[in-house]
């Protein structure tokens, strides 16, 4: 029996969901749905296909999206699905598309990179290499190897062994070690073997090119002929060794400067990513867009966050339930819209921060990954959270440094999360008891502390039931068509259970407005 084709189940499942949304009459019950209605894109590197899934999944249901908040990747998305739109329901076909084609090199993640940077190592060390040996040779010091292509195949390999074992090769002295000192501890055989195996290859090497050159034989050869000089140098070689420790700082600090020079503030430049999307996105119809979008970055220099929009703020705080004074203070629209969705999707250590309005943005998921905040702060009355992780989490694989620092992100991100969904619980369950009291619904109430008005906000998670497979850059076509079925079926599955409350959902304006009794 073939395995089934993702694409070919798309189709199915989209003919089956519109005809079901049509069945049960969903574009009038949308029409008459008072509420705002908003969705939230969170980060997740080329996990954002699942996110493509879920906005296909909107788009069938007709769904109207007043306000579009995203960051990461959802940024990418929300732009391809407002941009490809003259109404309130999005366009996912292009964005769908896009992720079908996209390419790790169309986005700029491109490792080829650093293979220029080691060939430009490599090229500097035979070039000042060879410049030294000549210079040695002119001075009657020169090296005669008696096999040389069986040397440098050992010193190729030897330093390929430093390169990629060197913080294993002290592991077999502190073993050594072990056996001399009352401290002892279970013996990492397979480590201790590695080690072992690591200095063979490094020691051996160094003997043989000192056996080679017949080294002892001239050192003691120069000790009868020059013993004062010979002498100075033994004492210099034992003074070194003997003040390692007072100049080991200094050197260290050194190299690290020197270290430095080739790196950069992040893995990949942005370059390509921005034509990426100023090729597929327009940014006047982004402009025009009747949805309110708002791209989340970080700035990186205050550790703030920072919100972009496609709507002038003026427009934005005359919205039903907008909070006028968090869209005066924090939202603006750039002048470069495009460069404000590569901010808010250049992802740590992956890409390099980019700026904007003078500003050092970096990915918004830093401070805010799951947009509840502005979505709220803009009037929404129903989220609708697509998320790339399970709620229970995900164990990733942690075998690189970058493995490390975007799995860092993923907490950080996970714990803003919580926090907001702990504060939209708390509002929730205020506006409840309110409501009870009064014998009227939730939607109905709207609780003031000073300042500040809270509503009752239905928040409904889009998730994966279980962890998608692969990292956060790691790009493969089947598993993207997966991922897009995925999002496309845990979507269309909760806007139609939605459909059901929407009919009798009473989100009327004005609301009661009561004084937050926080006992």
């Amino acid at each position: 029996m073939p395995s089934p084709n993702p694409k070919t189940e798309l189709a199915e499942e989209r003919a089956a969901f519109r005809s079901r949304m049509e069945n049960a009459g969903a574009e009038s019950i949308w029409a008459k749905f008072p509420g705002r209605i908003a969705i939230a894109l969170a980060g997740g590197g080329t996990r954002g296909a699942y996110e493509a899934g879920a906005l296909l999944a909107f788009q069938d249901a007709r769904l109207p999206s007043h306000i579009v908040t995203a960051t990461s990747v959802g940024s990418i998305n929300a732009a391809g699905y407002a941009a490809h739109s003259s109404t309130l329901v999005g366009n996912a076909e292009p964005v769908v598309e896009g992720w079908l084609a996209v390419t790790p090199a169309s986005v700029g993640i491109e490792w080829t990179r650093y293979a220029w940077v080691l060939g430009g190592l490599m090229a500097a060390s035979a070039g000042f290499g060879n410049l030294i040996g000549i210079i040695l040779a002119r001075h009657g010091m020169s090296l005669n190897l008696p096999s040389p292509a069986l040397t440098w195949l050992w010193l190729g390999l030897t330093g390929l062994t430093v390169m990629l074992l060197y913080d294993r090769m002290t592991y077999i002295g502190y073993v050594a070690r072990g056996f001399f000192t009352a401290h002892s501890w279970k013996v990492d055989v397979g480590k201790a073997a590695l080690s072992l195996g690591a200095n063979l290859v490094v020691w051996g090497f160094l003997i043989g090119v000192l056996r080679s050159v017949h080294f002892v034989s001239r050192f003691l050869a120069l000790l009868q002929i020059y013993p004062q000089k010979a002498g100075l140098l033994a004492a210099g070689v034992a003074l070194v060794a003997l003040t390692l420790r007072w100049w080991r700082d200094t050197l260290s600090e050194s190299l690290h400067r020197v270290l430095r020079l080739p790196l950069r503030p992040g893995l990949f430049p942005n370059f390509d990513r921005a034509s990426y999307l100023r090729h597929r996105v327009s940014e006047e119809q982004l402009r025009a867009s009747p949805m309110r979008v708002i791209f989340t970055a970080t700035d990186l220099e205050h550790g703030t966050p920072h919100f972009f929009s496609n709507t002038p703020p003026e427009v934005l705080a005359k919205d039903p339930g907008a909070d006028a004074e968090f869209v005066a203070e924090q939202v603006e629209v750039p002048a470069d819209l495009i460069s404000a969705v590569v901010a808010s999707s250049a992802m740590p250590l992956v890409f390099e921060p980019i700026r904007v309005g003078g500003r050092l943005l970096a990915d918004g998921g830093l401070c805010t990954n799951q947009p509840l905040r502005p979505a709220m702060a803009l009037g929404a009355d129903v989220v609708f959270m697509v998320m790339m992780d399970t709620l229970g989490g995900r164990r990733p694989h942690l075998d690189t440094f970058l493995d490390v620092g975007l799995r860092a992100l993923d907490i950080l991100m996970r714990q803003n999360l919580l926090t907001d969904l702990r504060m939209s619980g708390n509002v929730n369950a205020a506006c409840e008891r309110a409501a009870e009291a009064l014998g009227i619904c939730p939607e109905e109430v709207e609780l003031s502390l000073g300042p500040r008005r809270y509503r009752y906000l239905k928040a409904i998670a889009i998730c994966p039931p279980e962890a998608l497979p692969g990292a956060m850059l790691d790009f493969s076509p089947a598993m993207t068509e997966a991922a897009i079925l995925q999002g496309y079926r845990d979507a269309s599955g909760q806007v139609a259970s939605f459909l059901a409350y929407a009919r009798n959902a009473n989100f009327q304006r004005p609301r009661r407005v009561l004084e937050w009794d926080l006992r």
